[in-house]
């Protein structure tokens, strides 16, 4: 079906294409926050105390203290012990790969740093050519070759947490109990989906054994959140607080910083979360054809490359993503999003249109 559909308004339950409405199950909006009724209200009781923006450096004299509530609560929401917000992902990506090799080298004097990119990475952590490998190969012989590294070298890992945009996960557990390395994960289509209550990868990652882990992710996925985030170490995250990329870089808008604290402080965004779980197993138990799809346990996301199932749902009244992605040249692919604000009628009606496109 790859074509491009124009819309007047941001899709929730419901797309309007033309004079007519379908029902949207795609994108990134996991928890529906673009129309969330507790989220509009934060946002637009905050407005007027807030303002539009905030045209300042986070290192200025003058500094907003919701940037600062923000930064607490999404670290306590995550699990980690500090976070750090940008303007967004591809910032938090591009701050990492140009500040943290040489604030690791200042925090270990005379140790080699070296860099080693997982296949399948996000371009916004990615910086050489794409590795093409299985990602169990990779991990295997790069855990090993960690394991008998000389006692001057540490590594700087970089991975997805889970695959985008089909749905992968990895067994990061071959690197349990390595002290001589970093792992950096993307976290970007884990937080507020995965995870204890929506807290994302940190959580099961530190009970795998991995020692030392930043989580770089966009904000503006399920948390709704214009921005992007680091959360780690404070003794790191300190170190990037110091850099020119950050001091020059003009923050998002404190509103939605004041919305971030909220909706994860006061326990929203972990509400939400179960809907979307309920939402999530409900479609696999009514979906009789899950083999034709590539997709996670308890993961609201389903993958495939057959090109006429979009079309048939589209005819259906029931639209999804189908285009190339990332590259223009890709083999499309057409992505089934389940999100929280979807009824139970709609994943019945989604799940019995896929059930019929593949019985005939």
């Amino acid at each position: 079906m790859n074509q491009v559909l124009i819309t007047d308004t941001p899709p929730s339950r419901f797309v309007r294409i033309g004079d007519k409405d379908y029902l949207w199950f795609s994108g990134t909006d996991y928890l529906g926050m673009a129309y969330d009724a507790a989220y509009l209200k934060i946002i637009s009781d905050g407005l007027p105390v807030l303002g539009t923006h905030f045209g300042s450096s986070r290192n200025n004299t003058l500094q907003i203290s919701a940037y600062s509530r923000a930064e607490q609560s999404l670290a306590t929401f995550a699990g980690a012990e500090d976070a750090l917000l940008v303007s967004s992902g591809m910032l938090a990506g591009h701050l990492i790969r140009t500040s943290l090799p040489d604030i690791l080298a200042a925090l270990n004097p005379g140790f080699q740093i070296s860099q080693i990119e997982a296949p399948g990475l996000h371009p916004a952590l990615r910086r050489g050519t794409p590795v093409n490998s299985a990602w169990e190969t990779w991990a295997e012989a790069t855990a090993r070759s960690i394991r008998s590294a000389a006692a001057d070298v540490f590594y700087i890992l970089y991975s997805d947490a889970i695959g985008s945009p089909k749905p992968v996960s990895f067994p990061f557990g071959r690197f349990a109990g390595l002290d001589n390395m970093l792992l950096v994960v993307d976290d970007s289509h884990a937080i507020g989906v995965a995870g204890h209550s929506g807290s994302g990868s940190l959580g099961k990652l530190t009970e795998s054994g991995i020692l030392n882990i930043l989580a770089v992710s966009s904000l503006n996925k399920a948390l709704g959140i214009p921005g992007g985030a680091i959360l780690g170490s404070r003794l790191l995250l300190d170190g990037f607080r110091k850099t020119a990329t950050y001091s020059g870089a003009s923050p998002f808008p404190p509103v939605f910083a004041h919305a971030l604290a909220c909706m994860a402080g006061d326990g929203l965004y972990a509400g939400i979360h179960e809907k979307l779980m309920q939402n999530t197993r409900r479609f696999f138990q009514k979906l009789d054809c899950k083999e034709r799809f590539d997709y996670l346990p308890d993961y609201p996301v389903l993958t495939t490359t057959d090109a006429g199932l979009a079309g048939s749902l589209m005819e259906k009244g029931i639209l999804c993503s189908s285009f190339p992605y990332p590259a223009a040249d890709d083999l499309p692919l057409t992505r089934l999003v389940i999100t929280s604000v979807h009824t139970d009628e709609d994943i019945d009606r989604l799940a019995g249109a896929c059930n019929r496109y593949y019985a005939s």
